[in-house]
């Protein structure tokens, strides 16, 4: 069980981007969603769960904490391809402007 601070701290990421996004806060029960948050946080620890929350707002066409809470590693492996993603296409771009300057 992880400290309930980070639980609420974890839910607290969630209604700042929700309220960004939708200019509301969203409507949900935290007291019972913390134990979501709890499981979340004991998989992947704090500070990936929260970049985990913020990559799913940033990408998701419509945010929620239940789908967030039930595919939590869809999105993690979704978020780690893309990344793996765009570190090869990075390389590829500096490879040819090597061969490209020789």
């Amino acid at each position: 069980m992880t400290d309930k601070n980070k639980r609420f701290a974890l839910l607290s990421v969630f209604d700042k981007a929700y309220s960004y996004k939708y200019g509301q806060p969203p409507v949900y029960n935290k007291w019972s969603e913390q134990w979501a948050a709890d499981a979340i946080i004991q998989s992947y620890g704090y500070e990936q769960s929260v970049e985990l929350l913020e990559y799913y707002c940033e990408v998701a066409h419509k945010i929620d904490w239940k789908y967030f809470s039930n595919h939590a590693e869809d999105i993690r492996q979704k978020m780690e391809s893309t990344r793996k993603d765009l570190r090869d296409r990075a390389e590829r771009r500096a490879q040819a402007k090597r061969w490209l300057s020789e």
